[in-house]
């Protein structure tokens, strides 16, 4: 693979790729960094490239603030789902070479495989892992996995008990638990694990010589973004969580210059610099839509949006772009291609923003309709993100306003503490300390809290903040008839796990 220096980039003009590749270039390099202060982001790393040619990487401000180190196309930074497409791609390869079939029922391969009901259970494809259409809604049964000390066994059988909300096959409902999945049958039908198998056919050979497969790598490699979240004017540092028991779903951490090579090989159709890693075919197969969206008469050059295998898929201005997201705590990611125009863009940032998809969408009005003067997208996604934030923050306001007005009674401490369990998760333990109430969810160390009382058997809670990104949650027990506590309850406000999917009883 070529790669061309930014300092002599400005001096070509790509006719075939870009109109005017000098402008347009220059105008997203001005812009990328423009919107990176407003948002204000630690750090991002961005490059585009084509069939050929890395054309343009850049790492804009900081991979760590306090050590004042800079962000470059080397930076690695997780990519999270954006590892979904090559866990996809090597079920592929598994298919290319007659080991499995896309139709195959996935208990046939692993009998401990089970669904919400025998129907659903028994009937589950191998396709039916990779385009989210099992029936549940999205992100159900995150919490088997993040952060706890679950295996992939036990997270998969757990998801038994996750209740569906939509027929099977009719709705898309992302699931990470599907991919997970995909990767143990890569395991089992390859006989190497899932980074082990992804390494040896795809980072190896692609020389993604800096991308990982686990956070246990890290303490062996330089320069790594750390993760960063927002709040009260100032980025809070996290630390990383290990994510092997989900490995297959968004496991691999990546650069700029790395992913691109991943793209490369897309954008190629499955080939590059003469090796062949997997089939048009393939392709074909991976980019075609297998679950649809409805599309908003007001969104603008968009006329479809589906999930084929591991990749969203939409046109933008006539052309099909072949796309994917990435969410970690404390890191947003956007890979996308057009495999018409053969260009593809990797977007990494180590804050929890929305500028990934604000920046492609400004990226695809200047590659394929030269737009230098068109929407604002950063701005006006960042306007709204503040409405949001405003809303959020009346309501939390409005919430603290009603602290122990409702009702101020509680039982006493002691008799909230013991063990509570829930049928899929596991365990949590409620405590006495120095007269104050903690909990802590045994399955996920890195969850655990004091309790300050709200109403009458509600309590409020924030987990640690380096651990954890997310806002603060309320705790509540049940009583039962006798006027005993029979259950516990914990909601967190958030997009990405629903704790009410579990139901905690009294051990």
């Amino acid at each position: 693979m070529k790669f061309i220096k930014l300092s002599v980039l400005f001096s070509f003009v790509f006719t075939s790729i870009f109109a005017q590749t000098t402008e347009q270039i220059s105008h997203l390099d001005s812009y990328f960094q423009k919107s990176l202060t407003e948002w204000k982001i630690p750090g991002m790393a961005i490059a585009i490239v084509n069939a050929d040619s890395l054309v343009f990487s850049k790492g804009y401000g900081y991979s760590n603030i306090q050590k004042n180190k800079k962000v470059d196309g080397n930076t690695l930074f997780a990519v999270a789902s954006n590892s979904k497409a090559v866990t996809a791609t090597a079920v592929a390869k598994l298919v290319e070479e007659g080991k499995i079939k896309w139709d195959d029922k996935v208990i046939h391969h692993l009998p401990y495989f089970k669904m919400y009901n025998d129907y659903v259970t028994n009937n589950f494809t191998i396709a039916d892992l990779l385009c989210h259409r099992s029936g549940l809604v999205t992100f159900s049964g995150d919490l088997l996995w993040y952060g706890t000390t679950k295996t992939p066994e036990q997270i998969i059988t757990s998801q038994q008990y996750l209740k569906p909300q939509y027929e099977f096959r009719t709705t898309f409902g992302y699931s990470n638990i599907a991919y997970l999945t995909a990767g143990e049958l890569i395991k089992k039908i390859s006989g190497k694990s899932w980074q082990a198998y992804i390494k040896d056919n795809f980072i190896t050979p692609l020389g993604m010589n800096r991308t990982l497969t686990s956070t246990n790598q890290i303490p062996n490699t330089n320069n790594i973004a750390t993760p960063y979240f927002f709040e009260d004017g100032k980025n809070h540092e996290l630390k990383w969580v290990n994510w092997d028991n989900i490995a297959p779903a968004g496991g691999l951490i990546s650069s700029v210059n790395d992913f691109a090579k991943w793209l490369q090989l897309n954008i190629k159709r499955g080939e590059l610099d003469g090796k062949k890693y997997f089939s048009t075919q393939s392709f074909n197969k991976l980019t075609t839509p297998h679950v649809n969206f409805t599309v908003g008469k007001n969104t603008e050059n968009v006329n479809f949006k589906s999930y084929g295998l591991g990749w969203s898929l939409q046109d933008y201005e006539g052309f099909k772009v072949v796309s994917h997201g990435g969410g970690y705590d404390g890191m947003i990611s956007k890979t996308f291609f057009i495999p018409e125009k053969k260009i593809g863009v990797v977007i990494l940032t180590n804050n929890l923003n929305w500028i990934p998809s604000a920046l492609t969408n400004k990226v695809l009005d200047v590659i394929l309709a030269n737009k230098l003067n068109g929407k604002d997208w950063s701005s006006n996604y960042l306007s709204y993100k503040k409405y949001q934030d405003s809303v959020s923050n009346k309501k939390t306001i409005e919430n603290e306003n009603l602290r122990g007005k409702l009702n101020k009674k509680h039982l006493k401490l002691s008799e909230y503490t013991g063990t509570y369990k829930d049928k899929m998760y596991g365990t949590i333990t409620v405590t006495l300390k120095n007269e104050t109430l903690h909990f802590t969810m045994d399955e996920t160390p890195i969850f655990y809290a004091d309790l300050k009382h709200w109403n009458h058997h509600i309590f409020t809670f924030r987990f640690p903040i380096e651990l954890a990104s997310l806002p603060e949650g309320k705790l509540w027990f049940d009583l039962n008839k006798n006027g005993k506590i029979s259950k516990l309850h914990i909601d967190v406000p958030n997009p990405d796990f629903d704790f009410t999917e579990f139901e905690f009883i009294k051990q």
